[in-house]
């Protein structure tokens, strides 16, 4: 039935200081940026090995919410945190066991935009 998911959105307010973030800090692949509309372009990132993509979104006005956008699985939640800490990201919260899931581990993040990103071992 269903294969994969092809992209989801992410919604930001400057589309070069998330391509920026998303590509120089976070370390994702840029797969497209090409006009879109009046103003805007197409971005999308993948993670290398995986048909997900990330899709920059206009943002309508509201405010990033309090739950994660995006939730990006890592081989090693520790060792990803330390790359990341080393290239200025500002965590919310450092890594921790996750209390829905025995033996996994999550850190959270903001991006450039403003938006929660959880990076977890699953």
């Amino acid at each position: 039935m269903f294969k994969h998911v092809k992209f989801s959105g992410l919604p930001v307010t400057n589309q070069d200081r998330a391509l920026a973030f998303y590509r120089d800090v976070i370390g994702l692949t840029l797969a497209t940026d090409q006009q879109y509309g009046s103003g805007w372009r197409w971005i999308e990132f993948e993670i290398p090995g995986s048909p997900t993509r990330v899709l920059f979104e206009r943002r309508a006005g509201e405010e990033p919410g309090e739950q994660p956008s995006i939730n990006i699985v890592v081989e090693d939640v520790d060792a990803a945190y330390g790359v990341l800490i080393a290239r200025g990201v500002v965590f919310d919260q450092e890594p921790i066991d996750a209390p829905w899931a025995p033996g996994e581990r999550y850190a959270l993040l903001r991006d450039s935009e403003g938006n929660l990103i959880l990076i977890g071992s699953g």
